[in-house]
This record gives structure tokens, C-alpha cells and sequence, in this order.
């Protein structure tokens, strides 16, 4: 068993057809593509990849989500177990597990959070931390590496009702008081060191979030993640992180490749892997036994920096 990547063309990209293709009208070669060679298998990296010969648009036509869907196949014949799926772009969710690095992430999301300060120069004991959006389930996901650092914790949510249970939880298990509020103009809005998105709500504040501070999204909220790294230089934003394996001799990862060294190489994780209900902080230790640590932050696939505090003095 082994992971597999998925990818479009990159631009400029030309398809890998045979030599004599060349002789076909342009309208037919495409037909021929489409038809008879819509992938195309490698190793890159020492990992298998599939590379669907087109370029990468927002939805598929019914003809290449055919050609996608005998990619996922010729995979799993080839060794595949799971999927490591394109950043950006639609690929049909078949045969097997995809891992978008989501999971992992939300499963880290305060050992990110942490380290991330630490990058700014900023201690996370004297830093206030703010779940924002989401629902009790993602929540508890996202609270599995929550740490003895956190004193300070707030939850930003249209129904407070709903995060009953958890702070209720998070008294009596750690003595921690959370505060939770709906509506923006609460000050713990605008305090907020760390930001940990958990919801697909349309807007970020971006108005209010308080300069400097970390915004991390963990719902694949990305026109928000968007809006936020054009309008607001002084903020960091990312939605996943990089990941040094220690079973792989140290090797770093970014988040989907790391998941799906986890799904193959942590049986605890596998056996959750679709499953709704999570005990996020067994699952938590068992990938930091199996040698799981954080060693970067990404965006959109892509390795991102953490920005020095702009009120951090040389």
C-alpha cells in the first residue's frame, strides 16, 4: 500500500501522446486525448503519481470525470490506498480515500497555533486564542492538541447555545473559562491573537481582526482565507500546515502528503478516518508517538510564512 498523488496539466503542459498523433488535426488529437489516453502515470519524488491530461477548471466535463475516474482506477491496480488529491480544482471523490490534509490539520490545530506565535516571537500563555465559526464537532476536533499554554480562549458563534457542552467540558476537565459571544462587536473579537477558523461563514472582519494576529482556517473556507492575505499585509494566514515525519528519517511533508503517511503508517488514525465522532486527543497522541510534529504552515498547497509581529521591535 502506498500514497498516490493526483494532478492536472500544469500550464503550458502539453499531454503525453504517441508520436504519431502529431499528424491528427488539432479538434481530433483532443478527441483522441479525451478518449483513449486521458492519464498518464509516474513517480515523482519516489511517489506515484497520475496526472489526468487537462487543464484544471472549476467543474469537469462528463467526459474527463470518466478519464478521472480511470485514473482513480489504473491507481488502486497500481498500489494506491490513498489519494492525494490536487490543491485546488474538482476531482471525483471515488474508490478511495482522499486526504486533503484537513483532518491532520484540524487534529494539530492548537499545536500550530502555538508554534505559530512562537515564530512571531510570542509567548501563547499570555496570547488570546479565538475559535471562530464552526459547529461542536469540528470544535472538538480542532481542541485535541489544546494544550496547557492556552489561558486565555474564546468561541465566536451565531448560536452560543450550541457551545454549551463544550465549555462545559473544558472547565471541568482543564479549569479553563471560555467566553462566548455572537455578536462582532464583542471586544474578544478584536483581541484575538490566533484566530482558528472552524466554519464557512462569508466573512473574516477583516476590519476588526486585530493587527498582527494569526488567522488559521480549518474549514477550507478559502474565499475568506483569500480576501484576507490581499486585504491585510499584516496578517498570516494559512489553512494547514507542513509536517516532519520521523517514521519517514525526518522527512517534511506538506499536510496532504502528510495525512496520507499517517492513514498508512497510524492504524488509530485510519480506523477514524471517515468517521464523524473522533477521540481527537487519543488520536492526537498516537500521531506524536508515531513522530508527527509541525515544521511549516501552507496555503492553497504552497509553503507560507508566518510575518513578524509588525509591533515586534528588532
Amino acid at each position: 500500500m502506498e500514497p498516490a498523488r493526483v494532478r492536472f496539466l500544469e500550464e503550458g503542459e502539453e499531454p503525453v501522446l504517441p508520436k504519431w498523433t502529431k499528424l491528427l488535426p488539432q479538434r481530433w488529437r483532443q478527441r483522441k486525448t479525451v478518449d483513449t489516453y486521458p492519464y498518464t502515470l509516474t513517480r515523482v519524488d519516489g511517489v506515484l503519481t497520475g496526472i489526468l491530461q487537462a487543464e484544471r477548471t472549476a467543474v469537469l466535463t462528463a467526459d474527463w470525470r470518466r478519464g478521472a475516474v480511470r485514473l482513480l482506477a489504473a491507481l488502486e491496480e497500481a498500489g494506491a490506498a490513498i489519494i492525494v488529491p490536487p490543491a485546488e480544482g474538482e476531482f471525483p471523490r471515488e474508490r478511495l480515500p482522499f486526504a486533503e490534509g484537513r483532518r491532520l490539520a484540524q487534529l494539530f490545530a492548537f499545536a500550530g497555533a502555538a508554534e505559530a506565535l512562537r515564530r512571531q516571537g510570542r509567548n501563547p500563555e499570555e496570547s488570546a486564542f479565538l475559535l471562530a465559526g464552526g459547529e461542536p464537532h469540528i470544535w472538538g476536533r480542532v481542541l485535541s492538541s489544546l494544550g496547557n499554554e492556552v489561558n486565555r480562549l474564546a468561541i465566536f458563534t451565531q448560536e452560543p447555545e450550541t457551545a454549551e457542552g463544550v465549555v462545559q467540558r473544558l472547565y471541568a476537565e482543564r479549569g479553563l473559562m471560555a467566553e462566548v459571544f455572537s455578536s462582532p462587536k464583542n471586544a474578544a473579537l478584536g483581541a484575538a491573537d490566533v484566530v482558528l477558523s472552524c466554519g464557512m461563514e462569508q466573512r473574516a472582519y477583516e476590519h476588526i481582526l486585530k493587527r498582527g494576529c494569526i488567522w488559521l482556517d480549518f474549514a477550507g473556507n478559502r474565499p475568506v482565507l483569500r480576501r484576507l492575505r490581499s486585504l491585510r499585509s499584516d496578517i498570516s494566514a494559512a489553512e494547514g500546515f507542513f509536517f516532519r515525519m520521523a517514521a519517514e528519517g525526518g522527512e517534511q511533508a506538506e499536510g496532504r502528503l502528510a495525512e496520507a503517511r499517517a492513514y498508512l503508517g497510524c492504524e488509530a488514525f485510519r480506523e477514524g478516518f471517515s468517521a464523524e465522532d473522533w477521540d481527537g486527543e487519543r488520536l492526537f497522541s498516537a500521531l506524536q508517538e508515531k513522530g508527527f510534529s509541525i515544521s511549516g504552515f501552507s496555503a492553497f498547497g504552497k509553503r507560507v510564512k508566518i510575518k513578524p509581529h509588525p509591533d515586534k521591535k528588532p
